[in-house]
């Protein structure tokens, strides 16, 4: 056996693109869905994208995308499906500090809950755009310390 090593994807920018088009044409014939393209501009927002989970994190953007895209995927729809880490979190650098552990749980805090704020609090849908069983979300919330109903009762 011979280990291969590979960057990782954000190390690979080029590769989206082909990626996609790879995602695109196998997702889309495996559910007996019409292809639909990706604009130039949403294979840029795509290349922009950090990929912390990599190739199978693209993949469930790809088919996310499919999903949710009318006629064709653009730039808005990638904005739409993409999980962001809050600009708060970025701005005051609170993951630039402390020890890794620290820092992954407040990048995995953050994460969980951008995206159950974009999905409006439905845990099917941020668990599937995280790449997640659901009772595992459900599990790394407690984890975490994100209260799933209190962030539901400060909504209304």
């Amino acid at each position: 056996m011979f280990p291969v090593q590979l960057p990782p994807l954000r190390d690979r920018k080029d590769d989206i693109a082909a990626l996609v088009e790879h995602f695109n044409r196998s997702i889309s014939e495996i559910n007996g869905w019409k292809l639909k393209p990706f604009t130039e501009a949403a294979v840029s927002a795509l290349q922009q994208h950090s990929w912390p989970g990599n190739v199978r994190e693209l993949r469930n953007a790809v088919e996310r995308l499919l999903l949710l895209a009318d006629s064709e995927v653009g730039e808005s729809d990638v904005r739409q499906a993409l999980p962001q880490v809050s600009a708060g979190a970025r701005s005051t650098g609170s993951l630039a500090s402390g020890s890794l552990a620290t820092r992954t749980e407040a990048f995995e805090r953050e994460t969980i809950r951008a995206e159950l704020e974009r999905s409006q609090h439905s845990m099917t849908e941020a668990a599937r755009a995280l790449g997640l069983e659901r009772s595992h979300l459900y599990k790394k919330c407690s984890q975490l310390g994100i209260d799933i109903k209190n962030m539901r009762r400060s909504e209304d």
